[in-house]
């Protein structure tokens, strides 16, 4: 039997009408995916949890420590990010739930199916046993602070919950969505990240470009660029499509030269909108 979550009650101060109407609003106007499109929010979704669960976490105060480094931290989210949404798709498809149906409509689904999926996302992130892309176990890296972690990743699996049974199972995925969105823009798996890696390309190819303020910055990065590095049209390939399987001298490389600045600023929800959101 399917162990289930302790369903973390919380009281909001905005009618849930108004909230969902603002989520929706943020995905379209900010994120710019469309709310009822299941497979972009889940996949957005997969990204919230992670950076929830994982990211914002005692994990923090390992990266803080020097358990890992930047680079490190750069290949597990993104590694993370994928298999929660991996995760995602294969419940989905064990549901046998339409893709195309519009997430406004997947109320069919109840807190215990969804709780199904809260489980296994737990269980992969706290699994003692799962060997980070930086290649030790959770286990090895976490030492004593393993319960103190798995708490927190039940912490906020159990408020995904509490949110299903709170708005339904559109709301809450529209919440993790929102959240994966805004807070990971520059993450893999993000919208805006294909344009954040090909900017960055750009800047490492311009000594010019505004990011270097001088080439004696550019010539510092190019000049200390790791074999894997070197070849650009093969760094954004693995950038695009699998960050984790860059080296971790490639992944600590990229950081330095400062990829997270490429972030470009959320568009505002027009004033129009905020209008017309019930009270």
């Amino acid at each position: 039997m399917e162990e289930k979550l302790p369903v973390d009650a919380t009281k909001h101060s905005m009618s849930r009408q108004r909230e969902n109407a603002m989520v929706r609003a943020m995905l379209h106007y900010q994120v710019q995916i469309e709310p009822d499109e299941p497979g972009p929010v889940f996949d957005l979704a997969a990204l919230g949890f992670v950076n929830n669960a994982w990211r914002n976490s005692p994990v923090e105060d390992w990266h803080s420590e020097g358990r890992l480094g930047d680079g490190d931290m750069l290949r597990i989210n993104a590694h993370a990010s994928w298999r929660v949404r991996e995760i995602i798709r294969r419940w989905r498809r064990e549901l046998g739930l339409d893709p195309n149906r519009p997430l406004s409509t997947w109320e069919i689904l109840d807190v215990e199916d969804v709780n199904w999926l809260a489980v296994r996302i737990w269980r992969w992130l706290v699994n003692p046993s799962r060997r980070l892309v930086a290649g030790s176990t959770l286990a090895k890296l976490a030492g004593a602070d393993l319960d103190e972690y798995s708490d927190h990743a039940e912490q906020v699996m159990s408020g995904f919950l509490a949110s299903v049974e709170d708005g339904g199972v559109g709301y809450a995925f529209w919440r993790a969505a929102a959240h994966g969105g805004l807070s990971c823009t520059h993450w893999w798996g993000a919208p805006n990240w294909p344009k954040i890696v090909d900017r960055f390309l750009h800047a490492l190819d311009t000594p010019e470009d505004a990011h270097w303020r001088d080439t004696t910055r550019w010539e510092e990065i190019i000049g200390t660029a790791p074999s894997q590095g070197a070849d650009h049209d093969a760094l954004r390939r693995l950038l695009t499509s699998k960050p984790w399987a860059l080296t971790p001298e490639t992944s600590q490389w990229v950081v330095r030269a400062g990829i997270r600045f490429f972030r470009t600023p959320l568009p505002l929800i027009p004033e129009t909108v905020y209008d017309s959101f019930p009270p």
